[in-house]
């Protein structure tokens, strides 16, 4: 540990907050690989961020599913040098940090993300056709199963030239032409049945979140983000029940994700559905979703029936992947 200071996880008179005296609302989950022992697979550790006194401390979640009372890492005042900090850290533990920042694949740059974490550029199957915002990756976000360790606790930034915190990503309801007057909605329709049907719309165009403007509709399984919907694609099972695929990006960290929901409800009369959630790579993130935008209204579950061949890509895709999170619901 870098600090000797004694902890005291709750404030004993209050019962709120993670340091004497202070209440912290910021977390980001990782997971960790023990370096020395039996080779077992990751667990879960939680860091907490607070801000009097600036520092986080990171607690490991035990085989029980309680959290361990004693730190694992205490860290003050972490800046720009935090993810080697961690790294190095969670090395002199006895723990490999298993995220993208600590991944062969990720690239460090100069941007960082809303919560100020170190942000950077994931390397997986590279293609210029990528956008950058779709590739962007925060140097705690969930590790996919394209991981890799590398050997280098501290790598120069490079491949983006601006700083500050990513933009966000247009949402579908501040641009839909609904919110449009006359004149200009107008306009986009003449300029619209003009254009020349193989012109090709860039990827910055096309990447719009379709969660609205306001909270995304689920929350980030590695930090307080909310996850937005990127496309969904609906399909129909061998039962006959409706299945739908769509990818998700937390607006905090940028992960991405691919989400599996399947409604029995009309079938069983039970209000059935089941839901698995994926960490998916952001360059897996753009072949789904030109998947998807193949499929001229492919999220409206009319002509699902008419999609087998699309459902039988996707599931080759996801065979012999394990879910972050998988649930079956009964009733509302």
């Amino acid at each position: 540990m870098e600090s000797s200071a004694p902890l005291q996880p709750f404030n004993l008179e209050t019962m709120a907050g993670v340091f004497p005296g202070v209440r912290t609302q910021r977390y980001q989950r990782v997971r960790l690989l023990p370096m020395r022992g039996p080779q077992v697979g990751p667990v879960w550790a939680q860091i907490l961020w607070y801000e009097q006194p600036a520092g986080c401390i990171l607690f490991r979640q035990g085989e029980d599913g309680a959290w361990d009372t004693d730190p694992l890492l205490q860290l003050s005042e972490p800046g720009d040098d935090l993810l080697a900090r961690l790294i190095g850290g969670l090395r002199e533990a006895g723990w490999q940090l298993q995220s993208c920042g600590s991944c062969h694949f990720w690239s460090p740059s100069i941007s960082t993300t809303i919560d100020r974490l170190p942000a950077g550029q994931c390397g997986v199957a590279p293609d210029v056709g990528q956008p950058a915002a779709l590739i962007t990756q925060s140097a705690l976000a969930l590790d996919c199963p394209h991981w890799l360790p590398t050997a280098a606790t501290t790598r120069r930034a490079e491949g983006f030239d601006s700083d500050g915190p990513i933009r966000p990503l247009q949402k579908i309801a501040e641009i839909s032409e609904s919110k449009l007057k006359f004149w200009p909605r107008l306009w986009r329709k003449i300029k619209r049945a003009v254009q020349p049907v193989s012109t090709k719309v860039s990827w910055e165009a096309t990447l719009v979140e379709r969660s609205g403007v306001g909270a995304g509709t689920e929350p980030c399984f590695g930090c307080q983000g909310r996850i937005a919907n990127l496309g969904a694609l609906a399909v129909e099972t061998l039962d006959g029940d409706t299945q739908t695929f769509s990818v998700w990006r937390c607006r905090a960290c940028y992960t991405t994700y691919l989400n599996d929901w399947i409604d029995r409800w009309v079938r069983l009369d039970s209000l059935e559905t089941e839901e698995s959630y994926f960490r998916i790579a952001p360059a897996e993130a753009r072949d789904l979703l030109d998947l998807i935008d193949s499929v001229r209204g492919g999220e409206h579950p009319g002509r699902r029936r008419e999609r087998g061949d699309e459902r039988a890509q996707i599931l080759r895709f996801l065979d012999g992947r394990t879910p972050l999170s998988h649930q079956i619901r009964q009733g509302r």
